[in-house]
């Protein structure tokens, strides 16, 4: 499958069509790098083998192209799989996705965050190397959380920072 048609099967309305573009896009790296955007899409999609083969793409995947950061963040506030994954291709962007911090701040400090997502934005932060003082005070308050888990993922986080 070429790239052009998997990132067009990926968007359409029939599931089988979806889940063979998703499916080539987990076999072949190439071709998810073309999707990652409709490939985050399909993470929540409602036919579990489409958000699978999805989630199985972007596992194996560096980090997408800084051009992307635009489109991933605004997948940020989607369903809580489409948001995970957009949130982790920023960290794996490192230092380029340094513009995205403030925004990945505020999904640490919003109540409704999916608590996987708000941990995934914390450790996308401490990817990126840099905050603010306004973010450092956010994961300051994360490390205090009574969940264990986001409070260890916020000291890591906290530690790398410039």
């Amino acid at each position: 499958m070429e790239a052009s048609h998997a990132v067009q099967a990926l968007g359409g309305v029939k599931s089988e069509e979806r889940r063979k573009a998703a499916e080539a896009c987990a076999k072949d790296p190439s071709i998810a790098m073309a999707a990652i955007v409709p490939l985050c899409r399909c993470c929540s999609d409602s036919d579990e083998e489409v958000s699978q083969w999805s989630q199985a793409a972007l596992e194996e995947l560096g980090p997408p192209e800084a051009d992307e950061l635009d489109s991933l963040l605004e997948l940020t506030t989607s369903a809580a799989s489409t948001a995970y994954w957009a949130v982790t291709l920023i960290g794996r962007l490192q230092a380029k996705a340094s513009p995205a911090v403030a925004s990945l701040g505020k999904l640490i400090e919003k109540e409704d965050t999916p608590v996987e997502v708000r941990d995934r934005a914390i450790w996308a932060i401490g990817q990126i190397g840099v905050a603010d003082e306004a973010i450092k005070t956010t994961l300051q308050k994360a490390a205090q959380s009574e969940n264990a888990r986001t409070a260890r993922l916020a000291s890591k986080a906290l530690s790398k920072l410039q």
